[in-house]
Parts: structure tokens; sequence; C-alpha cells
């Protein structure tokens, strides 16, 4: 494929990004403005969360990629085995961490106002955000960045598609819940595309996207720190012990998680 051609790969797939974001949080700001302050909570929460990003917005953004080649990876199979699926999630979850702290600490230190997901908000509705973030999230958004994007990056190759992907990935979190998670989802799509090139297949990225949502999303948000002990267990695990797993296991496994025949 010339220069020519793989640009136009990369613009369309990103201008289908751009209308799939915009369409999604335009229609959730006029839906704000004109029509859900008639309507239950519950009932604008699943509209914004389900039915406008991926029953409305997403076949308008698939429209950009009609007629666009796609491809496979090339890359030697790996078996999504408990094991192998076990080392990739700590060594995702403790890289992402560390890509992400060092501008949450900034963050939290300038005070600057970021959206998020609070334990108040999911203590109150554990069944909502239980459902949207461990199954229905996971499976929409690796099904958009994992397949329907990704299958279409790979006419470039393989580390080029998981690099754009994951890419692709980070940028509307910036938007919707700040700088950090411009980093800690940009490692964790570098993890999802890995994996879905290595394994053929689609499921295992959204096993570990669900995983990485109760982890670092469910689970770190509601874990107590009013109390020194628990301060104590949630540094001991999420800033030390998972971060220095991640580097022992990537540089014992450098070998077996390298991509090749890409």
């Amino acid at each position: 494929m010339d220069t020519k051609k793989k640009w136009l790969t990369v613009i369309r797939v990103l201008a289908s990004l751009v209308i799939w974001f915009g369409i999604y949080k335009g229609l959730v700001y006029l839906g704000d403005t004109y029509l859900f302050g008639s309507i239950p909570q519950i009932a604008r929460q699943l509209l914004c969360a389900t039915v406008i990003p991926y029953a409305l917005a997403m076949p308008l953004a698939y429209l950009v990629l009609l007629g666009m080649p796609t491809s496979k990876s090339g890359t030697p199979l790996m078996k999504p085995s408990f094991a192998n699926m076990g080392k990739i999630f700590l060594i995702q979850s403790g890289i992402s961490f560390m890509a992400m702290f060092p501008i949450a600490i900034i963050v939290k230190v300038l005070n600057i106002k970021t959206p998020e997901t609070t334990a108040e908000q999911i203590l109150a509705q554990p069944l909502f955000y239980g459902f949207l973030l461990l199954i229905f999230a996971p499976v929409m958004e690796e099904f958009l960045f994992r397949k329907v994007f990704f299958d279409r990056l790979m006419v470039l190759g393989t580390k080029p598609a998981i690099l754009l992907s994951a890419v692709f990935f980070a940028l509307p979190h910036i938007i919707s819940q700040g700088p950090a998670q411009l980093f800690y989802t940009f490692v964790l799509g570098l993890s999802f595309g890995y994996v879905t090139a290595r394994t053929r297949k689609l499921w295992p990225a959204i096993v570990l996207h669900s995983l990485s949502n109760l982890y670092c999303g469910i689970l770190a948000a509601v874990w107590p720190k009013d109390k020194p002990v628990f301060m104590f267990a949630y540094v001991l695990i999420y800033v030390l012990a998972v971060p220095a797993a991640a580097v022992v296991l990537a540089i014992v496994n450098r070998r077996k998680l390298r991509l090749s025949a890409c």
C-alpha cells in the first residue's frame, strides 16, 4: 500500500471516530437541554450510555468506513488461556496505572475538575454501573475499536494498527474523563489491540476490558480510603505490588509477548 492510501486509511478511521463521538456528545447535550428533564434519571442514563452512542451515533459513523479494505493479523497465534490472560491483565493493570498516576497527582494538586464516576454514584446504582462497566461498555467499545476500526487499520500492518487503535481509543477519554485517562486508556488500548491481534478473537479483549473496569474503575472508586489501614492497603496493591509485578512479568515474558511477522 502506497503512502497516500495509508494516510487516507488513517484519516477515514479518524473521521469516523470524530463523527461517532461528535454525534454522541451532541445528542446528549441536546437531550439534556430539551428532552431529558421530563424522564426518570435511570432512563436518561441508559439513553446517554447505550442508545445514543451505539444505536444512533455508531451506524452513522460507520458510513464513513464503507468500502474500506480490511485485513487480519499475521503474528504467531496465542491461545487465550487463563495463564496468558492473567499475565496480560497484570501487565496492563500495572503499566496503565503507572502511566496515569503522575498526571492524576498533578491534576489533584492543581485542583483541576475532571468528570469521573464516584463511589457514591456506583453504590447508589450498583446494577446500572455493573451492567454498564462490566458488560455493555466492554462489548460495544471493543466491537467499535478492536473490530470496526482495527480491521481497517490492519491494512497498515499489525504494529501500526495496534498503536493507532490505542491512540483513537484514548482520545475520547481525555474529553470525557480528563487528562490522566488519556495515558491510562492508551496503555489499555495497546493491550487490547495486542491480544486481539495475537488471538484473532475479540472476546479476550472484551474480558480484559471488563476486568480493567472492575479493577481500576469500580474497585478503585469504592475502595475505603478514609482509614490509614485501608489507604495503606490501596497503596500497597495499586501503587506498589501490581506495578512491580507488571514490570517483572513484562521482562520475564518479553520473548513470548514480542510481536513478529508484522
